[in-house]
């Protein structure tokens, strides 16, 4: 907890050395080709006897999300609760989880393993599990970015953990993007291993760059003329927190560890933690981490290394270095489509020769990722020079995946991958104008074909 005893007990130096050892350093090595996990997010909804979405369906109380789970506990079951939260975090057979975000979205958390091939067995068996469990309820899995069919005034914070009360008073404190980004959005990140300490430099760098034609390629959040609602809800939220570090925009830095450490350090303080360790207080803007170690706080005092550590789970940049990769560019997007964000980013950041071309390719775009970035929510493919940089990205990606060793990938994912290039990428069909079409003619129509297998 913070001290008001000691001025000292943290400086700015072992808070750098600190974040770049517990994110970056500690955790290097491994094979070439590493290990893969995902983490798919569902929105849920109730249907009515149509089986058309109706609104969606709480996490809590009678008929809800936790009372669908409910038929698969016990020991016949799939699923072990491990806390009583609130919310409970649910355990998978394989060591993978179930948890809840603030609007009720569930999350699967997979385990690491040790191929994508294995990796997609998983996410397709839960996802077909799931919604077994939510039909009992007439309820549905949703697979996109963004809840395009619930009024946004009619989804309430689901979860009551002091934790996220002040995360959303915080954000509308800051802009309007809180609610929607908590409460209404849809992602699928992937997570990778670092490597050895030049790959890992090398695949930080990467995820990065990609970011702006990974959002553009897998755009599935459309409203008020944005591919991307969901990255523009993040585009607003919280400069400090979000987005890319400051020194590698610059050009000035390429050691991830030290990089992130500046960016933890600039970032202003979101949470205060109280002396049982949990949430005591909201913080406010203006106030970042690198001022409480200086001057520290007329209320809590100078900061610790545990309120370091808690500081760094409330940073959401593009990728964050958790001791491996984790990519949170893209929206989630209908389950069939969805193998191919793990080919994708597969392909270019462990096969070595697509990495190198592809930074080859970006490198010296670096200076203007953030621009991009912004024009990659608003425009997606329909931007000219995006699209473009995309068709060759993606060509080095599918040349990468195909040189890695048999096996690694599904046949059927590999497949994904080369339709979605050819049919979305190059041939200018956007997930995001797909939706709003289907949205409007068919809204039950629609979110069943976020779910086709």
């Amino acid at each position: 907890m913070s001290t008001t005893e000691n001025p000292r007990t943290l400086n700015l130096d072992e808070a750098r050395a600190h974040i770049a050892r517990k994110v970056f350093s500690d955790h290097l090595g491994g094979p070439e080709i590493g290990a893969v996990g995902l983490e798919p997010e569902y929105l849920v909804f109730r249907l009515d006897e149509a089986g058309n979405p109706v609104g969606r369906l709480p996490l809590e109380g009678d008929s809800s999300v936790l009372s669908a789970l409910q038929s698969l506990l016990g020991e016949a079951g799939e699923l072990k609760q491990d806390s009583l939260g609130p919310p409970p975090v649910y355990s998978l057979p394989d060591s993978g989880r179930i948890t809840f975000e603030p609007g009720g979205q569930v999350e699967h958390s997979t385990a690491v393993h040790a191929t994508a091939a294995v990796a997609m067995d998983d996410v397709d068996r839960v996802a077909q599990l799931l919604n077994g469990a939510f039909k009992g309820e007439r309820a549905s899995l949703g697979s996109a970015g963004l809840d395009v069919w619930t009024d946004r005034s009619q989804v309430k914070q689901q979860l009551r953990a002091d934790r996220y009360n002040c995360m959303a008073a915080y954000f509308a404190s800051r802009a309007e993007n809180g609610e929607l980004m908590m409460r209404h959005t849809g992602s699928f990140q992937v997570n990778l291993d670092l490597g050895e300490r030049s790959v890992a430099e090398e695949r930080w760098r990467l995820a990065n760059l990609l970011t702006p034609v990974a959002l553009a390629s897998f755009a599935c959040s459309p409203l008020e003329g944005w591919q991307s609602r969901r990255a523009w809800a993040w585009q607003g939220l919280d400069p400090t927190r979000t987005g890319f570090p400051g020194c590698m925009l610059a050009g000035e830095h390429s050691d991830p560890g030290f990089c992130y450490a500046e960016l933890a350090l600039n970032a202003d303080v979101l949470l205060f933690r109280a002396q049982d360790g949990g949430t005591a207080a909201q913080g406010s803007a203006g106030f970042r981490f690198r001022d409480w170690i200086e001057s520290g706080h007329p209320q809590h005092g100078f900061p610790s290394l545990d309120d370091l550590d808690y500081h760094l789970s409330t940073l959401f940049p593009e990728v964050r270095l958790r001791g491996f990769l984790e990519i949170r560019s893209a929206d989630a997007v209908p389950i069939h489509l969805r193998a191919a964000q793990v080919v994708f980013w597969i392909g270019l950041l462990y096969e070595p020769i697509a990495r190198q071309a592809c930074l080859e390719l970006l490198e010296p775009r670096v200076t203007e990722l953030h621009g991009e970035w912004l024009t990659s929510a608003k425009a997606g493919l329909e931007d000219p020079g995006l699209r473009e940089r995309a068709i060759a990205v993606w060509e080095l990606a599918l040349e990468g995946a195909e040189r890695l060793p048999k096996g690694y990938f599904r046949p059927k994912d590999m497949a994904c991958a080369k339709h979605y290039l050819e049919t979305y990428v190059r041939g200018g069909m956007t997930l995001s104008n797909i939706l709003a079409e289907k949205i409007a003619s068919d809204p039950g129509a629609a979110l069943r074909w976020t779910l086709e297998a």
